[in-house]
């Protein structure tokens, strides 16, 4: 885990590790004597090198403190998140926090300020918390630990630093950023955008068995090939969930799609349909060759069928009217110094478009939320054009 030829980082004096119910205790106390005090909020979490995504470590800015949260510590934060909850949360980037939160504690904030959504809506060329630190912050991050293991324990001081600069300046980015937004007039636009965001669907999607398992690379396979394609795909993610590995850390996407092609013109031996230095283990050796036994059984009427896109059917009004607001949006946009697909998206126009035909006429900019379900700021600079 650690990097032996990158020296040692001393931590400052104001980030501290709470991985025990007392020092829980002193943090929650002491994020109640201060209710009227936005908190920066960060996750750290483990899909990278786990099956079974957890949240692996809370990361909150208040005030100079930076105070990192251990939950695999197996603490009570309950008493914390409902204080989270109630307050203002400065994130970077909420959609996949939001998910994560929700998904680990059912926690829903009321009240959130989104600095990646206000670089969009002020045109930032670049979008991520690095880089935008460093232009209007003046703070370098270091971002080595990206993909790091957050399951493992101990953290190293590095490692600790590093995520409690994610949070520590958050604040200094929200308020310059804020104030960017209130100069050019949208601020009203950030607060509806998370608005939305709080107001999301946040749950897990459902398990599709008929479609999770193509993968990019399977509709260009023969029928046959797909159904070695699905088989290895299941024993894969078997093997993955028995052992909470990422499915591409037990096989490759582009393995899984060269055995099925192998597997599928008559190779049986499993060191041909996977070769490499690496032995695969007896325990999904058992699964593949199950997997693989079992397409080999198929009958070609049950071998999967290439996904066709719905059939395409032109609508040569529907199509100008898409062009002329896509004219009208790229226009704006350049006025206004957006990147068009913040603006509207492909979709959107022609929801927009779609909606604008059946009327027979044009919508005014609550009648256009309405009937596409965009943004009410973008409704109105989207309406009459």
């Amino acid at each position: 885990m650690t990097d032996e030829r990158r020296p040692a980082v001393p931590l400052p004096e104001n980030v501290s590790i709470v991985a025990e119910p007392a020092a829980l205790s002193r943090l929650v106390d002491h994020l109640a004597s201060r209710p009227g005090e936005p908190i920066s909020l960060d996750t750290e979490a483990d899909s990278f090198h786990h099956y079974f995504e957890k949240t692996c470590l809370l990361q909150l800015g208040h005030g100079a403190e930076a105070t990192l949260v251990d939950p695999l510590k197996g603490l009570d934060l309950a008493p914390l998140l409902a204080i989270l909850a109630q307050r203002r949360l400065l994130f970077h980037a909420a959609d996949y926090d939001l998910r994560l939160l929700f998904r680990g504690y059912g926690f829903r904030p009321v009240a959130i300020f989104d600095t990646m959504i206000a670089a969009q809506l002020l045109g930032e060329p670049e979008l991520g918390l690095a880089a935008l630190l460093g232009k209007r912050v003046g703070v370098t991050l270091d971002k080595v630990h990206q993909r790091a293991d957050w399951s493992e324990r101990p953290l190293t001081d590095d490692m600790v630093l590093y995520a409690a600069k994610d949070v520590l300046h958050l604040p200094d980015l929200a308020a310059s950023l804020e104030a960017d937004l209130v100069a050019k007039g949208r601020l009203a636009w950030h607060e509806e955008e998370c608005a939305r965001l709080l107001a999301m669907d946040v749950t897990a999607r459902e398990a599709d068995p008929e479609n999770d398992w193509r993968i990019k690379g399977t509709n260009a396979l023969t029928n046959k090939e797909r159904a070695f394609a699905r088989g290895l795909y299941l024993a894969r993610d078997q093997r993955a969930r028995e052992t909470d590995r990422p499915p591409f850390r037990v096989l490759t996407n582009e393995r899984l799609l060269e055995a099925a092609k192998k597997a599928a013109a008559g190779e049986t031996r499993l060191h041909e349909l996977f070769p490499g230095p690496k032995p695969i283990g007896a325990a999904f050796q058992r699964l593949l060759k199950d997997a693989l036994d079992s397409a080999r059984a198929l009958p070609p009427a049950e071998w999967p069928l290439a996904r066709r896109p719905e059939k395409y059917q032109a609508e040569p009004a529907l199509e100008r009217a898409v062009d002329n607001l896509k004219k009208a949006r790229d226009a704006r946009a350049k006025e206004l110094g957006l990147d068009p697909g913040v603006l509207a998206s492909r979709a959107t126009l022609s929801a927009a478009a779609r909606a604008r035909l059946d009327a027979g006429r044009a919508l005014g900019a609550e009648e256009l939320a309405a009937a596409t379900g965009m943004s009410r700021w973008r409704a109105e600079l989207l309406a009459g054009r």
